[in-house]
C-alpha cells in the first residue's frame, strides 16, 4: 500500500492533539476519515502508531520515530510548494514554446531576439509542428505554451487548456505572376475552383481551406499537396497552380527568386484567430505572461495581421 501525504498529515495532527476527535475538528474532516487514514498508514508501515489510554492516544516508540520523519516530510513538501511558487514568478529558467509551423517564421525569430536582449536569464526553447503535434506536446507537458490557429473544428481548444487570443489573419490567394487576375484587387473562390489548385496540407490546414470552398458550394481541382510553406510558394511561382494561405510573407517571391501575386479573397472571409494555448490551471508564470504580451505585439506588426480585438 502506498503512503500518502494526507495520511502523514492526519497522523501528525492526531499525535499533536491527542485524539482523533480533536484532529478531525482541526482538519475540518470527519472522525472516520481521520481514523481511516491513520489505520491505513499503520497497515502500510506494518507498525502500531498509537496506544489507546483513558485520556486519549499515546504514541508508541515506533510512532515517535515515525512522527519525526513525518514532520520532516511535511516541512519538505511545504518548502517545495513555496519555492515552486517563487520560481514561477521569477524571470529566470526555461520557457518551452510550441508553434504552428507556418506561424513560427513570423513569430519566433523576433521574439527570441527580444527575450535574449531584455531577459537573458530566460532560456527559450521552441519547436514547430502541426496542430496535433502541439496538442500532444501540451498534454505530455513538453511545452509551457503553444501558438496555433483556432480552426474551430476538431478538438475544442478550451477543453485542452486556457486559450488567449494573440491576433488574427484572413486567408488570401496566391497566383502565378502572369495570371490574368494577378493584378486584380480581389479574386473569388469560384475563380480559383476553375484553376489547378495547390493545397497546403499541414494538418489541419487542408481541412480548413477545403471547407472555404465547400461553404461556397465549390470543389477545387487539387493538383498538388504539400505541407511546406516554401514549396507551395515555389510551385505557384513556377505557374503550376493557384493556392490559399493564411501565412503572410513580406516579399512575394519564392526561394528561387520567382515572383508570385498575393491577392485578397472576394467578400473578405472571416478572420482566422491565432491563439496561445496553455495547460488549464489558470496560474501561469511571469515568463508565460511576458511571452503572451510580446507575441501579440510581434504579430500585430507583421504583414497583414490584425490585433486580437479586430475581426
Amino acid at each position: 500500500m502506498t503512503i500518502t501525504f494526507r495520511q502523514l498529515e492526519h497522523f501528525a495532527a492526531v499525535a499533536e492533539l491527542g485524539t482523533v476527535t480533536a484532529a478531525a475538528q482541526h482538519l475540518h474532516l470527519s472522525q472516520s476519515a481521520v481514523s481511516t487514514a491513520v489505520s491505513d498508514l499503520e497497515k502500510a508501515l506494518k507498525v502500531q502508531l498509537f496506544i489507546r489510554q483513558a485520556r486519549g492516544l499515546v504514541l508508541t516508540r515506533d510512532g515517535q520515530s515515525i512522527l519525526a520523519h513525518a514532520r520532516q516530510l511535511l516541512r519538505d513538501v511545504d518548502n517545495l510548494e513555496r519555492n515552486a511558487g517563487r520560481l514561477g514568478q521569477e524571470l529566470t529558467g526555461t520557457l518551452h514554446i510550441g508553434c504552428y509551423a507556418t506561424i513560427a517564421p513570423v513569430l519566433m525569430p523576433r521574439l527570441v531576439a527580444e527575450f535574449a536582449e531584455s531577459h537573458p536569464a530566460i532560456d527559450i526553447r521552441f519547436s514547430e509542428g502541426s496542430r496535433s503535434d502541439l496538442l500532444r506536446q501540451l498534454m505530455k507537458g513538453e511545452c509551457d505554451v503553444a501558438v496555433m490557429y483556432d480552426y474551430r473544428f476538431g478538438d475544442q481548444l478550451t477543453e485542452v487548456g486556457d486559450v488567449v487570443p494573440l491576433g488574427s489573419v484572413r486567408p488570401y490567394a496566391l497566383l502565378p505572376a502572369e495570371h490574368p487576375r494577378a493584378t486584380a484587387g480581389e479574386v473569388s473562390l469560384a475563380d480559383l475552383a476553375q484553376e489547378p489548385f495547390i493545397l497546403f496540407d499541414l494538418e489541419p490546414a487542408s481541412e480548413y481551406f477545403l471547407s472555404l470552398f465547400s461553404a461556397a458550394g465549390l470543389t477545387p481541382t487539387v493538383r498538388f499537396r504539400t505541407a511546406s510553406f516554401e514549396v507551395l510558394r515555389g510551385l505557384v511561382a513556377q505557374g503550376l497552380g493557384c493556392s490559399l494561405l493564411s501565412q503572410r510573407a513580406s516579399h512575394m517571391a519564392s526561394l528561387e527568386g520567382l515572383d508570385y501575386a498575393a491577392v485578397e479573397l472576394d467578400g473578405s472571409p472571416e478572420a482566422l484567430d491565432i491563439v496561445a494555448v496553455m495547460p488549464g490551471n489558470g496560474n501561469h508564470s511571469r515568463r508565460v505572461q511576458l511571452f503572451l504580451r510580446q507575441a501579440a505585439e510581434v504579430l500585430s506588426t507583421s504583414p497583414r495581421y490584425y490585433p486580437a480585438c479586430e475581426r
